[in-house]
């Protein structure tokens, strides 16, 4: 009975409330839209610049900034891994690292930062896009590169020199 009563009173306030006007909804005017012609010729725009700056000038601000040789070499990781060469890249990189080689003094100046990460770089990208003996070539000589500018190895160690003679075999395999 208790709940007859409740429910009861219930509806009652519920059909109250729902009938009482104190709100009063007025409806939006109706805004007119101005079509707008669009009277201009489809241009095509001009091609969008990136502002990107070239390895070369990315390991010279390396070379010559005031990090630590392991923090540029580390620097110069994050490049490397980044860049993506074209096969004129690959190419040239080639010739330059086997010249290199092939001079003798590709050990010669370790102090020298930006020749050291310039052909550290170079390196890496042939190895990284190369397969067979020129790959195995360039890992060696990417190897060699990178310890001995870091301190790891002397350039006359056993380690230098093994890979040195790998190199020999790679270049005469090569040609």
């Amino acid at each position: 009975m208790k709940k007859l009563i409740f429910s009861a009173a219930l509806v009652l306030s519920l059909g109250l409330a729902g009938c009482s006007e104190d709100k009063k909804e007025t409806p939006e005017p109706i805004k007119e839209v101005e079509k707008v012609e669009d009277n201009t010729i489809n241009k095509e725009e001009p091609p969008i610049v990136e502002n990107k700056i070239s390895w070369a000038e990315q390991i010279s601000s390396l070379a010559t900034n005031e990090d630590a040789t392991s923090d540029k070499f580390y620097a110069l990781e994050k490049l490397m891994m980044e860049y993506e060469a074209t096969a004129e890249d690959v190419e040239q990189f080639k010739n330059d690292i086997i010249d290199d080689y092939n001079s003798g003094t590709y050990l010669s100046e370790l102090e020298n930062h930006e020749r050291m990460l310039t052909n550290i770089f170079k390196s890496y990208i042939v190895e990284r896009n190369s397969d067979g003996t020129l790959k195995d070539f360039a890992f060696d000589y990417h190897q060699n590169l990178k310890y001995t500018y870091r301190g790891v190895d002397a350039t006359d160690s056993d380690s230098v020199k093994a890979n040195e003679d790998q190199m020999n075999k790679s270049l005469n395999e090569l040609k």
